[in-house]
């Protein structure tokens, strides 16, 4: 009873001395410690790759004997997973479950460690999620193919050949029912064909989102491979430089941002500045932008642009696969790490950038002056003055005004959110919306021989 209430006390002083600092369990971040792994009792020495929210893996040598455990922290010895028993012997295959104790000062009967029998290479993978833990063998060296093929009873068996995008990676767009997929170096099954695997088998295709994992091998023509538990539009990725796997469910996105040297207020996405893209109302998967790009004074980068997937500096942005693409035609789009690289443009005027987020492709286009006249009579700002394929459109004075169509046409006018405003058909001239709020809108004017897309500031 005593070495209890000793117990008690130790524990409770250390949370009052560190009071205010999270006793949770954190799920982006563990380090494996101890004397059987190289980086020793060095907190954060010995990082582990997180594969999946919670999920961690690590390659690397253990001595036999000498024990290890890990760490939820890198600031300080506070946060402890551990095993269930004092000097667990951690055998391969087998799934061992783990402790959690956040205390800066963890009695020796709590604080339990794992061992291994025999000094080698393994793999130790952790699930937070689960709190387990198991270990394997590393798999053998293999030689990677310069093509990969994709199917299974989600692609009602056809192959795809994924996209190589020169040497950085492979890539493709899927759509895909319930079912499995099946990765493979051939074309067609043969007696040797090797299939490549998930970490865990049969797990769902987009395990991991956004979190990439190492592929392994098997000649088992059996494999399950990935399953697909939710009919809908997937993208796989595999690295060309070290061969590992992602897949994300694709979702169309409602925002993008556009953000660079060369934009109205350079690098400050956070103004009231003309940097949101709007939503094609013809196709949900893109969206588009327009606006003048010019280049910047007294700012980094001044000809260079990227795309930010929120209103803040997230990870998770849209650039080039190299620095300096130019920002001219359409192009493959990187959302998979690959650095901060950014487009840049050679010369300054108006453009029009069409983002798709299914196919993950950036299309622009440079706009003569011609396409952006001022709006005669007009002394509104930011009005303007659209002429393409003969069709006059006039935009200012809170209102939108079709003044000439050589064929009949139907005039939509959609606000940033994607809703309708009006819409007017069969029209060769006329007003098509009056007291409009001050903003950006989106017109569409579509017909027999026109079909144009405007991004209009009343």
């Amino acid at each position: 009873m005593k070495k209890l209430i000793s117990l008690l006390t130790v524990f409770f002083c250390s949370l009052s001395v560190f009071a205010g600092m999270s006793n949770s369990i954190e799920y982006t971040q563990l380090y494996i410690v101890g004397t059987a792994v190289p980086g020793g009792w060095n907190i954060g020495a010995t990082p582990m790759d997180r594969i999946d929210r919670g999920v961690f893996t690590w390659t690397g040598k253990l001595t036999a004997g000498e024990p290890f455990k890990f760490m939820n922290s890198n600031d300080g010895w506070h946060k402890h997973v551990v095993a269930t028993s004092k000097d667990e012997l951690i055998k391969e295959g087998e799934i061992h479950h783990l402790d959690f104790y956040a205390n800066w000062q963890l009695p020796d009967m709590y604080d339990n460690k794992f061992k291994v029998e025999k000094t080698g290479e393994y793999v130790i993978t952790v699930d937070l999620r689960s709190m387990s833990v198991c270990l394997s063998k590393p798999l053998p060296a293999q030689a990677y193919p310069d093509k990969y093929y994709i199917t299974g009873s989600a692609l009602d068996n056809q192959v795809i050949e994924l996209t190589k995008i020169e040497n950085f990676e492979f890539k493709q767009s899927l759509v895909c029912k319930p079912g499995n997929i099946i990765l493979m170096d051939t074309p067609v099954r043969r007696d040797d064909t090797r299939y490549f695997i998930p970490v865990f088998e049969d797990v769902d295709l987009s395990f991991g989102k956004g979190f990439a994992s190492k592929l392994g091998v098997t000649t088992d023509a059996g494999t399950r491979g990935w399953s697909v538990s939710a009919p809908g539009n997937y993208i796989v990725y595999i690295s060309c430089s070290d061969h590992k796997y992602m897949g994300r469910k694709h979702t169309p996105r409602k925002y993008l941002y556009i953000v660079g040297g060369c934009c109205e207020l350079a690098w400050n996405y956070w103004d009231k500045s003309n940097c949101v893209f709007s939503p094609n109302p013809e196709n949900a998967d893109e969206l588009i932008w327009e606006g003048e790009l010019k280049f910047g004074k007294d700012c980094d980068e001044p000809d260079r642009f990227k795309i930010l997937t929120e209103k803040s500096w997230t990870e998770e942005t849209y650039h080039p696969y190299i620095q300096d693409a130019l920002a001219e035609g359409t192009g493959p789009i990187r959302t998979t790490d690959g650095g901060d690289t950014k487009w840049k443009i050679t010369k300054e005027g108006n453009y029009r950038i069409i983002v798709d987020t299914r196919k993950e492709t950036i299309t622009a286009e440079y706009l003569s002056s011609a396409q952006f006249m001022p709006d005669k009579g007009s002394d509104t700002a930011g009005a303007g003055y659209e002429e393409a394929d003969a069709v006059e459109l006039s935009c200012g004075n809170n209102m939108v005004e079709l003044i000439y169509s050589p064929v009949p046409v139907d005039v939509k006018i959609i606000d940033l959110e994607g809703k309708t405003i009006t819409l007017r058909k069969d029209i060769t001239s006329g007003i098509v919306a009056e007291k409009l709020s001050s903003g950006f809108y989106i017109v569409s004017v579509a017909g027999e021989s026109v079909n144009k897309l405007y991004k209009v500031k009343i």
